[in-house]
């Protein structure tokens, strides 16, 4: 017979349960604004596009440093929660700015809907290249640069990290363990 408490528990908004519901839930809301949101950017000139590019990458950047450099009183759970839209954020944002970037002319072969950006974006990031899609022009070159740079750097931090501290968790949980057993 299982304990109410425990149930409870897994209704709990931080429980794990309840954090994958949330995530799913974000992830799906994200790319539905992916595609559902205007993507003009008429009247806006280079120099401001490119800053907007830029600030957007350092505010993601500071978000994954601010979400590795939290103490973990939080969990593990809402920690990975925090990565986890961080990374699906920043793979839209991505996939968005070489949309754009190909609706502009001469910058990439086979990139011409949303879902060319985020597939492109997709396997940029899981180092994959196939090939069919790929970019031709100097500013969506700089563009793939700064994505798999940050995807290095910043993403691969994140994960590093967030391994790191569930290993440490799960130590220290079995430690517990091995005492109340008396091994």
């Amino acid at each position: 017979m299982e304990d109410s408490s425990s149930k409870q528990t897994e209704r709990a908004p931080g429980s794990a349960a309840w954090i994958g519901v949330r995530a799913l839930a974000t992830l799906v809301l994200v790319l539905v604004a992916y595609y559902v949101l205007p993507d003009e950017w008429q009247g806006i000139s280079a120099v401001a596009r490119t800053t907007v590019f830029a600030v957007c990458v350092l505010a993601l950047a500071g978000l994954i440093l601010v979400l590795i450099m939290r103490p973990p009183r939080s969990g593990v759970p809402a920690r990975a929660e925090g990565l986890l839209l961080t990374v699906v954020i920043s793979l839209v944002f991505f996939a968005m700015v070489y949309y754009r970037l190909a609706r502009s002319g001469g910058q990439f072969v086979g990139l011409e809907t949303k879902t060319d950006g985020l597939y492109f974006t997709l396997v940029t990031t899981a180092t994959v290249g196939y090939g069919d899609v790929y970019a031709v022009g100097q500013a969506a070159r700089v563009a793939v640069m700064v994505e798999i740079a940050f995807n290095l750097v910043f993403l691969g931090a994140g994960v590093s990290v967030a391994l790191e501290r569930l290993k440490q968790q799960r130590g220290r949980r079995h430690g517990h363990e091995g005492h109340r057993d008396g091994g």
